[in-house]
């Protein structure tokens, strides 16, 4: 019986199907290589789930100087059936993150259905920071939930990681999946530092040529490489400034100094008191939500730039430790 939180618009036959997912992430990564293949594969709709249970608002979005109203988010299936293959795919692309403490639920209510089509392979894609350069070719590290499948995956241009963490339903659901006896494989495009907060799609075109692979499904790249030339020329005068900032201050303070910026004067002690405990917490519970709590309190203060190598320094230690 289908849980009543999900509406299906067709109940397809699915031949040997595997599910895709993707959530919003580090350099938008997942839902740009995700979203582009549904749309290159003009996958139907399938259904979706009612978000009521999972998302509350926790922000507003301006507009032309107005705040909208609160937007539904989506979280959608979709499927695609090739002509000539013994292998369809399902995909789920959710629009946000549920809130915290019911991820592990929402992923479960996922591969329900999943399972129902008779899934038995799930794929994700998530961001890997590193201190690449921009316009070099990005890695592809491909995590997996079952050691058996890394012998799988060794005919593929892919790096492994040893130890680390993968945030949200990108990790999770793999995680997840391996728990009720799935597989699964997480497949992590490197992305520079600097870029986990705006959109990096080489990373994501890296992701597509791997997975397509996996799925056994051949589709045109070409526009996803023009998209990612076109963000490259508009991310680079970002580029040149940060490694203009960050080679200032390391000819000023050294490579291992900490000074409290000037402009923290300003800001109250409590303020600086917190700042300083986000940071602790950041560097001893390495998540992605404890990074973006810590940046959204610098940015409250004006003081993201002024910190900015300690806080990249937290995506360094987690490369160092994979």
């Amino acid at each position: 019986m289908m849980n009543k939180l999900i509406t299906l618009f067709d109940k397809p036959s699915l031949k040997n199907p595997c599910l895709i997912a993707a959530w919003p992430g580090m350099g938008n990564v997942a839902m740009t290589a995700i979203n582009y293949l549904k749309e290159k594969l003009d996958a139907k709709a399938l259904g979706e789930i009612d978000p009521a249970d999972f998302f509350a608002p926790t922000g507003a979005l301006v507009a032309k100087q107005i705040i909208s109203p609160p937007e539904t988010p989506k979280n959608q299936f979709f499927y695609y059936q090739p002509k000539r293959s013994a292998y369809d795919i399902v995909l789920f692309l959710g629009s946000i993150q549920p809130i915290p403490h019911r991820e592990y639920e929402f992923a479960k209510l996922i591969l329900k259905l999943a399972q129902s089509f008779g899934v038995k392979t799930i794929y994700t894609a998530a961001a890997a920071p590193s201190d690449m350069h921009f316009k070099n070719t990005p890695r592809v590290f491909a995590v997996p939930n079952h050691k058996d499948i890394i012998k799988q995956l060794m005919g593929y241009k892919v790096h492994f990681m040893s130890d680390g963490n993968i945030a949200g339903l990108n990790g999770l659901l793999i995680s997840v999946a391996g728990e009720i006896g799935l597989k699964g494989v997480c497949l992590l495009g490197e992305i520079p530092f600097f870029t986990a907060q705006i959109e990096y799609p080489r990373a994501s075109l890296v992701v597509m040529e791997i997975l397509t692979k996996l799925i056994n499904v051949k589709i045109d790249l070409v526009d996803l490489e023009l998209y990612a030339n076109q963000k490259e020329k508009e991310i680079e005068p970002l580029a040149a400034l940060l490694t203009k900032d960050r080679s200032i201050s390391s000819g000023i303070t050294g490579s291992d100094s900490q000074i409290i910026p000037e402009s923290e004067n300003k800001v109250p002690k409590s303020a600086q008191l917190k700042i300083e405990k986000l940071f602790r917490q950041a560097e001893f519970d390495r998540t992605y939500k404890n990074k973006m709590r810590l940046k959204e309190e610098l940015d409250k203060w004006g003081l993201f730039d002024d910190y900015l190598d300690r806080f990249l320094d937290l995506f360094k230690k987690d490369r160092e430790e994979s």
